[in-house]
């Protein structure tokens, strides 16, 4: 199994002389395809041209505002390094620099990055959904993918997705069965209405306390209020995709959970535009991410005059769209 970098490398960086090789190698996977860069030299010194390589990848390459010319184990600069290599050639390319002190490049071709894009590895499946609510569009899949690369997950699970009134009053009932007050805390002013249907009427049969909790829904979305941002149509929901990951279910689904990470990385796509909004309820009853997106919302920018093609483009069903 490759063991990566063991340090930093780059700017204000440990750089142990292996890990500077290493880190030399994949730079120049990527100068070696562009039009107006020089390969490095591989001898394991931290020098300026190495600094400037760093900086061009991220600014380049990883998209980063505001590059730092450092890479940290597993960070994301790394995983952009790494992201067109698979397991067994990091690891042929470790092995003879731990052996020889050196090793040649595997190269990063325009054709290789074309074909993997950078997303096709990682996997975003449904649990719990019915098959007619299975609706993500492949944009927000796409959104929830880059998600997973930038925190080193290899697959998300979407638990719940658009709601019918009936819907929504069962689930709310369901939870409400197993904690009330919990209900009372993941819910607004409007939820609360509906819980209180609940509570008022709950020694009446099951079938009729959701009829009338169906009632409140109705009753508040004619007013333009909403319960739940999953109570939708499906016309609706075509112009905003609300998901929710169960915190659960993908644990299930990963060798490699990291929820914090998981959450870094969603908020950032939220400050960079892609994700609407973010509430973190990893820590309440329904244990998730909601998450809301707008389907084809932001453009992907080009991020350098001669960069090779990024995978952040390949967000867009495959065509580079430019700011």
């Amino acid at each position: 199994m490759s063991k990566g970098i063991g340090q930093s490398v780059g700017n204000g960086g440990v750089n142990n002389r292996r890990d500077v090789i290493l880190i030399q190698i994949y730079l120049n996977n990527f100068l070696s395809e562009s039009s107006s860069e020089k390969v490095i030299a591989k001898d394991g010194l931290i020098g300026p041209n190495t600094i400037s390589a760093i900086i061009w990848f991220q600014k380049n390459m990883v998209g980063m505002n505001h590059p730092d010319g450092r890479v940290d184990p597993n960070g994301k600069t790394f995983r952009y390094l790494t992201m067109y290599l698979d397991e067994s050639e990091q690891e042929e390319i470790e092995k003879n620099i731990d052996s020889v002190g050196t090793s040649k490049e595997v190269g990063v071709s325009k054709e290789r990055v074309r074909s993997k894009a950078g997303l096709d590895g990682f996997q975003v499946t449904y649990n719990g959904v019915a098959e007619d609510k299975r609706s993500v569009d492949g944009y927000s899949i796409n959104v929830i993918k880059l998600a997973l690369k930038e925190s080193g997950m290899a697959a998300a699970v979407i638990t719940s997705t658009y709601r019918t009134p009936e819907e929504q009053a069962g689930i709310m009932l369901r939870n409400a069965k197993k904690s009330l007050k919990g209900q009372y805390r993941l819910y607004g002013s409007a939820g609360d209405q509906v819980l209180k249907v609940y509570e008022d009427n709950k020694s009446k049969k099951e079938s009729e306390v959701v009829d009338l909790m169906v009632d409140k829904v109705n009753e508040l979305s004619k007013k333009g209020i909403r319960v739940s941002k999953h109570c939708v149509s499906p016309e609706d929901y075509r112009k905003l995709n609300v998901i929710d990951i169960g915190v659960n279910s993908t644990r299930a689904a990963v060798k490699k959970f990291h929820k914090d990470k998981f959450t870094k990385a969603l908020k950032a796509l939220v400050d960079e535009g892609y994700i609407e909004r973010l509430i973190d309820e990893t820590g309440k009853s329904n244990s998730c991410w909601h998450i809301e997106i707008k389907p084809n919302k932001k453009s992907i920018p080009e991020y350098g005059k001669g960069s090779i093609l990024h995978p952040i483009k390949y967000i867009n069903n495959g065509e580079a769209m430019i700011c």
